[in-house]
């Protein structure tokens, strides 16, 4: 693992948050490159064991692009630090906790996400004088409207589009067609397919209303 010096962030500026945004991400890159020279991996065969290509590597390394979560998982798996460990690492090298002993996991993964604490902290969003909704009062989101252009674009891991691929399931094992799918939640064929793929869908047979059906 890199070094308290190898993970010095470029005087970030704690009190902008484009500033410490962009200390992270530099700070970030750097993290992975040490942590990935630290075990003897060449750029070529780092990228090589993740199943990317060693220019996108770079980019990590480089702060030019950032990885997904899923490919964060694949690059702790061969660097043998668990990811979480990486995100605070860098995380505290940026903007240390007041408490160094105190848990410090949510605010990691928001660095990672590209927001800063601050950003999301409740004195942020004033209260909208707005009662709560009565108990038992469905969330919104998929189950109450049109997938659309909502997931169609998301990573295959983000929760929505995951949540969205099981809402498809549970209405395709229900009965419903791909065409009506389409047709309910204002998607093409393709994507209501891909979705049901990725939420792991036994498909039914033509003409047969369930599932597996003979």
């Amino acid at each position: 693992m890199s070094n308290d010096g190898d993970l010095a962030p470029p005087n970030p500026t704690a009190e902008n948050s484009v500033d410490t945004l962009f200390a992270y991400r530099t700070t970030f890159g750097r993290h992975l490159a040490g942590l990935r020279e630290g075990r003897g991996y060449s750029e070529d065969d780092a990228a090589k064991l993740i199943g990317i290509a060693p220019e996108t590597l770079r980019q990590y390394e480089k702060a030019e692009r950032r990885p997904s979560m899923l490919r964060l998982l694949r690059l702790a798996r061969i660097y043998d630090t668990p990811p979480l460990v990486i995100l605070e690492d860098v995380a505290r090298a940026v903007r240390p906790p007041p408490d160094p002993t105190r848990a410090y996991t949510v605010e990691a993964l928001l660095f990672f996400t590209g927001v800063t604490p601050e950003q999301v902290a409740p004195d942020r969003f004033p209260s909208t004088g707005r009662s709560d909704p009565p108990e038992g009062t469905p969330s919104p989101g998929p189950a109450d409207e049109p997938l659309g252009e909502a997931v169609k674009y998301l990573r295959n891991d983000d929760p929505l589009r995951v949540r969205g691929g099981l809402l498809l399931r549970k209405e395709y094992e229900d009965g419903a067609t791909i065409r009506e799918l389409g047709l309910r939640h204002k998607l093409s064929f393709g994507t209501i397919r891909t979705l049901l793929v990725e939420a792991g869908t036994r498909f039914r047979a033509r003409g047969n209303p369930r599932p597996g059906g003979t």
